[in-house]
């Protein structure tokens, strides 16, 4: 079997594992997202069906009377008399309650009723019934006029029994129990029951909406959704981070430089800097950063892949491209206004950050300046004007999703890695930031997962730090709506493969290496030359225990 076929059945295999998917957190967001609708939905059909029902409400009253049937039988005569007997017969009382819709379709009963009535038409309903193996029937009379429809009844039982004789013979009706006129409506208002109904499947609506919203929700959340959804390269994963809410102070910065941050979210921006530099060309020296919506991360993703590199003596220039909405000095903690900058000039500022041994640009964003800077080839002359004095130049470029100003930047640059916080930004939408970027022709490294949740689409275990969450709002100079913050918690990937490490990454590690044996080193030596500092000392501590 060849590569491609191999390839084609995998891909087919995650679009079929990806359409029966469905994640708690998908229903979970519907609900946070449309609850409402959920109450409005029930409000409003419960309302209206509430209303329709005590519109449509009608009352009508029902009289009965309740006779024994008994028919009329000859016997033998006497003296030429013929003597006629009454039996009761539950034959007959059954055999007048089927011919009844008969005898009032044949009008004869209608219009005798009419004619005694004085009315043109009967506006009741009449119904007739046997009581099941007795001689017992009964008539009733169902309208919307109390009076009227007793007065109806009267003239049924009146005229009924000469109409039946053409039916069964001579019979008997014998009332058991009196009508009398009704002072209260047979059918009972159901508009408060209605109103409970609407508001259920109104309620259902609503819930329904939620589940159409989570089946059809589309977003990143693994590096096998940015290899086969969007067809890019992934490069890592930084978790989402927490810290546990103190009473004292406590440096809670998402810095590489920060231990607080957490071992998993520290190894996750290792590995994503030895990844990212890896994918990188000889020639890759300016770099920039950018994402589909403002609040994904990728400031804070940019800086700390530039701390890291610090650290392998690697001369570092950031730049905040963002000129809308600066982050970088956010970030950095920085006070512009109290800066030793070298370099200055009408355009940008370029200070030394000893604390992270990077060097920082700060660029006018005047906003007389800004559209102009974007839109001319002063970009190129600033980069230009530095290139030659740093390795690498990282420039923190504003979301494409929202704005063309990456792209201007993009133009100007040697690579770029798009940044996508995890289950956040529909797919559609990152394949038009992608789209745009790649129409500028620059060499797009790869995509990077942030804020990876521990426990959504099997990431591992979360590194967690209470739940305080840290981030920055951003992006109201867009109008975005994502406020996530630059979220981490544990989980990490490694692209295709491990990567190769690089030379200077190797020189480091083994500096590293020979201090921490030279430092042994001398701990022995000075053992050898005092043995009993360490026994004393020993001794105390096991004096303290006791």
């Amino acid at each position: 079997m060849s590569q491609t076929d191999t390839n084609s059945k995998e891909n087919m295999q995650y679009v079929n594992e990806r359409r029966i998917t469905v994640y708690p957190s998908d229903f979970i967001k519907g609900i946070k997202k449309l609850w409402w609708t959920c109450i409005l939905l029930a409000v409003f059909a419960g309302g209206g069906m509430f209303f329709n029902s005590y519109r449509s409400y009608t009352p009508k009253y029902t009289v009965s009377a309740t006779f024994t049937v008994s028919t009329q039988n000859s016997s033998a005569s006497i003296g030429g008399i013929s003597v006629y007997s009454f039996y009761y017969d539950s034959t007959t009382a059954a055999q007048l309650a089927s011919t009844f819709p008969y005898l009032l379709n044949s009008n004869l009963l209608s219009d005798m009723i009419c004619e005694d009535m004085g009315i043109s038409s009967i506006p009741v309903k009449m119904n007739a019934s046997a009581v099941s193996g007795s001689n017992m029937f009964t008539l009733s009379v169902t309208g919307r006029d109390p009076q009227l429809t007793y007065d109806i009844l009267q003239s049924v039982i009146k005229n009924y029994p000469s109409v039946a004789k053409y039916v069964v013979g001579n019979i008997k009706l014998t009332m058991i129990t009196t009508p009398t006129v009704p002072t209260k409506p047979s059918n009972s208002s159901d508009y408060v029951t209605d109103g409970i109904k609407g508001a259920a499947i109104g309620f259902a609506a609503g819930l329904a909406l939620i589940v159409i919203y989570a089946l059809s929700r589309k977003t990143v959340r693994t590096k096998e959704d940015v290899r086969n959804e969007l067809n890019c390269e992934y490069i890592g994963t930084i978790p989402q981070v927490r810290f546990k809410k103190h009473k004292v102070q406590t440096d809670r910065s998402v810095l590489f430089t920060n231990d607080k941050a957490g071992a998993g979210f520290l190894e996750s921006v290792r590995v994503l800097r030895n990844t990212f530099t890896n994918a990188l060309g000889d020639k890759d020296k300016i770099i920039m950063v950018t994402s589909t919506a403002p609040g994904e991360g990728k400031t804070t993703v940019l800086t700390n892949i530039a701390i890291s590199l610090a650290d392998y003596d690697k001369r570092i220039l950031l730049i905040d491209g963002d000129l809308r909405n600066p982050s970088v000095a956010k970030i950095l903690k920085l006070n512009l206004d109290d800066m030793n900058w070298h370099t200055e000039t009408e355009k940008y500022k370029i200070a030394d950050l000893e604390e992270y041994n990077i060097s920082f640009m700060s660029i006018d964003n005047s906003d007389l300046r800004k559209q102009r800077f974007i839109n001319n080839s002063e970009i190129r002359h600033i980069f230009d004007a530095v290139k030659d004095s740093y390795d690498y130049i990282f420039v923190d470029a504003p979301p494409c999703g929202l704005v063309s100003d990456a792209l201007y930047i993009a133009q100007e640059a040697d690579a770029a890695f798009y940044v996508i916080y995890q289950d956040a930004v529909r797919i559609g939408k990152i394949k038009s930031g992608l789209d745009g970027l790649m129409s500028t022709n620059v060499k797009i490294i790869g995509c990077v997962i942030n804020g990876a949740v521990s426990g959504l689409a099997g990431y591992g275990h979360n590194y967690g730090y209470g739940h305080y969450g840290y981030g920055y709002r951003y992006g109201r100079g867009y109008g975005g709506k994502y406020k996530k913050g630059y979220g981490y918690g544990h989980s990490y990937g490694y692209g295709y493969g491990t990567p190769e490490v690089p030379d200077y990454v190797e020189e480091q590690r083994a500096k590293e290496e020979s201090a921490a044996e030279k430092e042994k080193t001398r701990e022995k030596t000075k053992q050898a030359k005092h043995p009993f500092k360490k026994n004393k000392k020993k001794k105390d501590a096991g004096d303290e225990e006791i």
